[in-house]
């Protein structure tokens, strides 16, 4: 709208709404989050720079200005201050560039010329795990489904997958399952009295009693 080159006419509106494209609101939050990150990083990096000079110019200026340094953070531990010597004045020297003073170095004598190696405990191997069979497993199956040992469920279904385990050509496997779940009942005669083992099978030879008429 163009002013009015008189002064005597002036234009109010209220209510006024901006209707923007989705485009152009998704353009602006872009730069708006870019100028953000912006600001961000400039603060960042302004305090890096400014710790840089602090440390470089004031702290590490020279070995003197270390240990100072040193016994601000350290007040309590000045003992500790002088054994740290030598590292003060070798880090004050890396940080400007510069060789160690010679009135300085006899603090190197103090640095160990090689750390000791670290004593690590040792290490005893894990056992080996027991190899555990197919019938290990399927009783841990039969104690999982609350067939405790003695329920006649373990048997039936033990013969069952027997079965299966043979159409797969594991035959050994099939026979130890039926040994564990489904042993053979022991031999018993008819008349109920158990067999002697102290007496020895039949004798094919033996001959028959002859009658006298």
């Amino acid at each position: 709208m163009c002013p009015d080159p008189t002064g005597y006419l002036e234009a109010m509106a209220e209510n006024v709404s901006l209707t923007l494209l989705d485009q152009d609101r998704e353009r602006l939050d872009r730069l708006a989050k870019v100028r953000k990150d912006k600001a961000v990083w400039e603060h960042q990096r302004t305090y890096e720079q400014s710790k840089r000079q602090y440390l470089g110019e004031d702290v590490l200026k020279d070995t003197g200005s270390a240990v100072v340094w040193w016994l601000a953070k350290n007040d309590e531990h000045v003992e500790k201050t002088v054994a740290d010597l030598a590292l003060l004045a070798r880090l004050a020297s890396a940080a400007n560039d510069t060789d160690i003073p010679e009135r300085l170095q006899n603090l190197l004598a103090q640095l160990p010329d090689e750390r000791p190696a670290p004593e690590f405990p040792e290490r005893i191997p894990a056992p080996v795990p027991e190899e555990r069979s197919a019938a290990d497993h399927l009783s841990e199956f039969f104690d999982a489904m609350g067939f405790a040992e003695g329920d006649v469920r373990r048997a039936m279904l033990a013969q069952q997958i027997s079965r299966i385990v043979k159409e797969q050509n594991r035959y050994e496997t099939a026979e130890d399952l039926l040994r564990r779940f489904d042993p053979p009942a022991p031999f018993t005669p008819d008349n109920g009295e158990e067999p002697d083992s102290r007496s020895g099978p039949p004798n094919a030879h033996t001959e028959a009693p002859t009658t006298q008429e």
